[in-house]
């Protein structure tokens, strides 16, 4: 599955909102381990603003852990390693920190370049603040000012397939032109071409003097053809050029990996890229990711991959902007829960986002509220076309990948477990995985110099498996027989359960062995394998056992306050152990 391990130990750092993390791989018999991992308060922000004093106090905390020096007198990343031990021979480092880039989106027909141009734009740590395009019923006087009162950092212009439409997307490009001229020398965005390819130097003249001009491959080749990974790749540098750069410390982190530094979003897709040409299976890779400022979400097949960025949403930063969706958190509460009380706490996370629950209440507050972070950026998704499924369903994965702090820190690892399936509401057989360390993002900038380590740490001990989900879809009566699983343990025990519609429920094996486990759906119900058609499959129990969703697909929340508590803290009790 991976190629001979090089002999290089990789640091690998990751700069968020609130926790700066240092990760260290090497070698450990023959092939690369995570070795361990430190942290610190970020320092991006007041009162240091220099964003590298945070690196220094990870790497002082992995220090602690390993008795492994990193700096050298001069407080100074040590590489190569030394003869003793000490240092490294490869530092990488990704980073989300600083506001969303303001983004402008030019295009021809909202349907096809604009809603291209918007995906590019939800694939990085970006706002859309304003949109122009053919159909747009705003005088050109109008839209010139309003693209001067919007002030762009980017202005992302698509339009026009190969050897198709050039005057339209030309005149649109002057009218940007025109209001670039008129802004601020120091307020003129980036322009980021991504239309008809036979434009690009009249384009770059029509700019010249006045902005930056970037070209990327054509998004619209066709009509029915979407290429969007160039554009991705040149609005992450654009990220790096325009933010990152602008951050104190920026200069040194970039001169210890001398690749710059990974916006953290493009390094986590990168990585969930990596991983789906890795893993066993033919269904792909899908992980997500919760932070304080934005939540990311990644899904790859065979190396083809997407990348989802709500910049709105986060469990800290970002909590107040979920003051608008306060019934959506509040229905995976088990009890009443006053709106006022959720809103003191969205206010309260946003202005401490460093702040962790002190109480059960708070924290079923805080597990809402990531699941309707995790449920937002799933919505916003544009899957590979790989990915086979259930038309307004999430397709169906192999393998989906939990990070962030809120699911990495849940007391239970039944509690991350059910937060992945309240919000994601996979179908299928899929196994769950969480990144204990919060590191993917760290790891996605290191496989950029070293897949192979990467892969390998990940597949030894850089996740925790929490088990197998098998989600039915289908609709059935209440406690009507829904799936019926056998299965033989090592231990010699015989498992023969049957699951009811409507019921979420552990079948109970001891912790990571591998069991072959029978599954026997109802005609009305597939668990991936077609309607009513039974399957042997292999599974590792992990932390948390073989969990068995058949609550359907929506999930069925009662509309009823009293049904919805009761059912809501069955799940809890189940899966998530909350309050044992």
């Amino acid at each position: 599955m991976t190629s001979a391990a090089p002999t290089d130990s990789i640091l690998a750092a990751d700069i968020g909102s609130v926790t700066t993390r240092a990760a260290l791989l090497d070698i450990v018999s023959g092939q690369f381990r995570f070795v361990a991992a430190g942290e610190a308060r970020s320092t991006a922000e007041p009162p240091f603003s220099y964003m590298g004093e945070g690196v220094r106090q990870a790497l002082d905390h992995l220090h602690i852990i390993t008795a492994r020096p990193f700096m050298d007198e001069g407080d100074r990343l040590l590489m190569p390693t030394r003869a003793d031990g000490a240092g490294v021979d490869a530092f990488a480092v990704s980073a989300s920190v600083g506001k969303p880039l303001r983004v402008a989106l030019v295009g021809l027909m909202p349907n096809i370049s604009l809603a291209s141009a918007e995906r590019i734009a939800m694939s990085g740590q970006a706002t859309i603040v304003d949109r122009l395009g053919l159909g747009d019923r705003r005088r050109r006087e109008k839209q010139i000012d309003d693209l001067i009162n919007a002030k762009p950092e980017v202005v992302i212009i698509s339009g026009g397939t190969d050897h198709g439409s050039q005057g339209a997307v030309l005149k649109l490009a002057d009218t940007v032109a025109i209001a670039t001229r008129l802004m601020r020398e120091a307020a003129r965005p980036d322009i980021l071409f991504v239309g008809n390819a036979v434009l690009h130097d009249r384009v770059r003249d029509m700019f010249a003097g006045v902005c930056d001009v970037v070209v990327a491959e054509n998004l619209r080749p066709s009509l029915n053809d979407e290429t969007i990974a160039s554009a991705r790749r040149q609005l992450a540098r654009l990220y790096e050029r325009v933010r990152l750069r602008a951050m104190p410390g920026y200069g040194e982190l970039a001169q210890w990996s001398g690749n710059g530094v990974a916006p953290n979003a493009s390094a986590f897709g990168n990585l969930v890229r990596y991983l789906s040409r890795a893993m066993e299976g033919g269904k792909g890779v899908l992980a997500v990711d919760v932070g304080s400022a934005t939540t990311t979400l990644a899904a790859a097949i065979g190396g083809d991959g997407s990348v989802t960025v709500r910049a709105d949403l986060g469990v800290g930063h970002s909590a107040a902007h979920l003051a608008n969706a306060i019934d959506r958190i509040a229905r995976w509460m088990p009890e009443a829960t006053l709106d006022d009380d959720l809103r003191d706490y969205l206010s309260n996370k946003t202005l401490y986002p460093a702040t962790v629950p002190q109480e059960l209440r708070e924290l079923q507050i805080e597990h809402a509220l990531a699941r309707q972070c995790l449920q937002g950026v799933a919505q916003s998704a544009v899957w590979p076309a790989k990915l086979k499924g259930y038309p307004g369903l999430t397709p169906a994965f192999d393998t989906i990948i939990g990070s962030g702090a809120v699911l990495a820190r849940a007391p239970k690892p039944g509690q991350a477990a059910l937060m992945l399936l309240d919000s994601l509401q996979p179908t299928g057989v899929t196994t769950l995985l969480l990144d204990w360390q919060c590191l993917m993002p760290a790891l996605g900038a290191a496989a950029a110099m070293n897949p192979t380590a990467v892969v390998q740490a990940l597949e030894t001990n850089a996740l925790i498996n929490l088990g197998a989900a098998v989600s039915l879809v289908g609709e059935g009566r209440p406690g009507q027989e829904a799936v019926r699983v056998k299965a033989s343990l090592p231990t010699g025990e015989k498992i023969d359960q049957k699951i009811t519609f409507g019921s979420l429920e552990v079948v109970h094996m001891p912790p990571n062995v591998d069991v072959k486990v029978s599954i026997q759906p109802s005609g009305a119900f597939d668990a991936g394998f077609g309607r009513g058609a039974s399957k042997t499959i292999a599974i590792n129990s992990g932390a948390v056992g073989l969990i068995v969703d058949a609550r359907g697909r929506p999930i069925g929340i009662p509309t009823a306050a009293d049904k919805r508590y009761e059912a809501v803290s069955k799940w809890n009790m189940n899966v998530g152990e909350y309050g044992l």
